[in-house]
């Protein structure tokens, strides 16, 4: 096939570029169809978080007039500073199985950000490090967690088969079952808490929130040597978390003070996937309602932990291990409803969170590999 690429130019072209996944993802019973309305919102220039710390162009493939595949290609300023000037990224890949095809996408992408001075291709990032990131070249038969990437199983042949080449993989884990009796995870919890001299508070939501610009140098702090880090902009921070406000559950979120400064914190959430898929995707007013019951009163049955910290100055104290036995603890009472939570996006480079999470009964069950290219 010979596929024509276009840009993105019009309002029609970006219908074209949000509505195409549904012809690849038509009868596949895992896939969750995105959020129409929060999409159009996250690509708009005026609207789209990323904007303020990237450009962007996006791209179409078409079979006369027929959309056949999609890509972004973007650069991202904030990574430029923390990182290198070299990288330009590509993303929300979608692809026919036609190597052609790709083959022009991907090619389209290397031309535009080469032509800003880039030398090297990296992604699937759609758009930066903690937004939907990499390709899932593990976990296909499963419906994807809330922020997760998901794709046919081709697409790895198609990224391979242009030259990219791994360039690094992100783990997600999956924790449904105690790693040793309820009685005794308590004792370890508390006994960790007592040599502390400090508690874990649940259930202040709007506390948590408020604090965030609190929240959001601890959390860029923390992750500032993890690999492909690049601070969250306060705009990006509350496009995650205000959002999430809403669907989270008081007793899934918890943090660690000493004299009023935050020590350590968690941060839990219904996977709102779970709604989503039987939703597809829709959010109309009976959409939001069922969404709001799954995730504020229905026994819990799936969730994404999205974010533990502990302060680097305190991290010899284990507060890490007792914010995870309370989740899941917390998460214990709706064992009746098999509820199980995903524990990611872990860095491979992150060993020792690797075997924690391990030694906690957590497996591995998805990992999404990120690729380069020298352009």
């Amino acid at each position: 096939m010979t596929a024509r690429i276009i840009p993105v130019s019009s309002k029609q072209d970006m219908e074209d570029f949000i509505q195409f996944p549904f012809s690849i993802y038509e009868g596949d019973p895992h896939w969750v169809p995105p959020v129409i309305p929060h999409l159009r919102s996250f690509l708009d220039p005026k609207t789209g978080p990323f904007y303020e710390v990237g450009q962007v162009q996006l791209f179409l493939a078409k079979d006369g007039d027929k959309v056949v595949g999609r890509i972004s290609a973007h650069l991202n300023f904030a990574y430029e500073k923390h990182h290198d000037t070299d990288t330009g990224f590509f993303g929300f890949f979608e692809c026919i199985d036609d190597q052609d095809t790709a083959n022009a996408l991907f090619q389209t992408a290397a031309d535009w950000v080469k032509a800003r001075g880039k030398t090297k291709l990296h992604g699937p990032l759609s758009f930066g490090i903690y937004d939907e990131v990499g390709l899932c070249i593990q976990g296909y038969g499963e419906r994807p967690v809330m922020f997760h990437t998901y794709n046919p199983p081709y697409y790895e042949k198609l990224v391979e088969n242009w030259g990219f080449r791994k360039s690094f993989d992100w783990f997600g884990y999956i924790i449904d079952k105690l790693p040793m009796p309820l009685e005794e995870l308590i004792k370890r919890r508390d006994d960790i808490m007592a040599a502390a001299g400090l508690t874990i508070t649940q259930g202040k939501t709007s506390e948590f929130i408020k604090r965030g610009p609190e929240v959001l140098e601890m959390f860029n702090t923390l992750w500032d040597k993890n690999w492909g880090h690049v601070p969250l902009t306060e705009r990006q921070f509350n496009d995650i978390f205000v959002q999430l406000k809403p669907v989270l559950r008081p007793e899934l979120v918890s943090f660690i003070e000493e004299n009023g400064e935050i020590l350590a914190f968690s941060v839990v959430a219904p996977d709102i996937n779970h709604t989503l898929h039987k939703t597809g995707g829709k959010l109309n007013w009976l959409g939001m309602l069922r969404l709001l019951y799954d995730c504020r009163i229905a026994p819990l049955k799936a969730s994404r932990a999205i974010i533990i910290g502990v302060k680097k100055s305190h991290q010899w104290r284990k507060l890490h291990y007792a914010l995870i036995m309370n989740i899941m603890i917390t998460l214990n009472r709706w064992k009746s409803a098999g509820v199980w939570c995903d524990c990611s996006l872990i860095p491979e480079s992150l060993v020792k969170w690797n075997k924690t999470l391990q030694m906690f009964g957590g497996r591995k069950w998805r990992t999404f590999r990120l690729y380069d290219r020298e352009i």
